[in-house]
């Protein structure tokens, strides 16, 4: 992981990332992260910093401290509520039903998807959008590893009512994307609650 590391804290301490506007899907759909939400590979901030604009108090988790340190400069000059946390997700236990909403965009982990589920309030909404097998036709990314397969994304959060779910070519705030688009809101309660 160390070099993974090294490669976003140079993007991020150069400036070459986190300049585009919120993903058109989060924006469409904000409506829905109200609260207390967090923001998995948060990167610079562009989706913490636009929903923190809007209300809501933000962890925003990413393994760049760079990144971080530009976000949180930010809700600092604008007196938001947004939390850094450095870590690797990789490793980093997420806490359970502390969130009202949780947001992934354009990352994939997959050792993920359970964490998520259980880091939601009863009833909490998870947004997820993130690239599709069709991307490394486009261009970035291309390794397997970090594409979805059709379906893949809506088997894998089947206990969530899905209130909506989409894959496809789309437009996006920078270029067209092969992405699955999705979002779920938790059981009201859990099981041996």
């Amino acid at each position: 992981m160390p070099d993974d590391l090294q490669r976003w804290e140079e993007r991020y301490a150069s400036g070459r990332s986190g300049h585009l506007p919120p993903s058109r899907f989060l924006v469409a759909n904000a409506h829905l992260l109200a609260g207390r939400v967090l923001d998995l590979a948060a990167g610079a901030g562009r989706h913490a910093l636009y929903l923190a604009r809007r209300g809501s108090s933000i962890d925003a988790i990413d393994i760049a401290r760079a990144g971080l340190r530009r976000a949180r400069t930010v809700a600092v000059t604008e007196g938001l509520r947004l939390r850094a946390v450095q870590a690797d997700l990789e490793t980093f236990p997420l806490p359970q039903e502390r969130y009202d909403a949780v947001i992934n965009i354009r990352y994939l982990q997959r050792s993920l998807f359970a964490p998520m589920q259980r880091a939601v309030k009863p009833g909490g909404v998870i947004l997820f959008e993130t690239f599709l097998a069709g991307q490394q036709h486009l261009g970035h990314p291309s390794n397997p590893a970090y594409l979805l397969q059709p379906g893949e994304l809506r088997a894998a959060f089947a206990s969530q009512e899905i209130l909506t779910y989409e894959e496809g070519l789309f437009e996006t705030e920078d270029q067209p994307a092969y992405l699955a688009r999705m979002i779920t809101r938790g059981p009201t309660s859990r099981r041996g609650a």
